[in-house]
C-alpha cells in the first residue's frame, strides 16, 4: 500500500473529494482531510520540545530569547 499526499487549495477540495468518491472500488482505501493550520501546529508542537531540549544549555544561552 502507498499513501499519496496533495497539496490543494480550498476552492479546489469539493472537486477532488468528489473525484474521490467516484473512484471505482477496492481503489483507494481510505482517504481524509487534514486541516493546513492543523498540521502546522501538530508540527510545531513536536519540534519545540526537541529545539528546548537542544537549546537548554549555558553554552546556547544566547540564544534563548529566539525561542520566545
Amino acid at each position: 500500500m502507498r499513501t499519496v499526499v496533495l497539496d490543494i487549495e480550498d476552492n479546489k477540495l469539493e472537486i477532488v473529494l468528489t473525484i474521490i468518491r467516484n473512484l471505482k472500488d477496492d481503489i483507494i482505501q481510505s482517504y481524509h482531510v487534514d486541516s493546513k493550520d492543523q498540521v502546522t501546529a501538530d508540527f510545531m508542537k513536536l519540534s519545540n520540545s526537541s529545539f528546548e531540549q537542544v537549546w537548554d544549555n549555558k553554552e546556547d544561552s544566547i540564544y534563548d530569547k529566539f525561542l520566545k
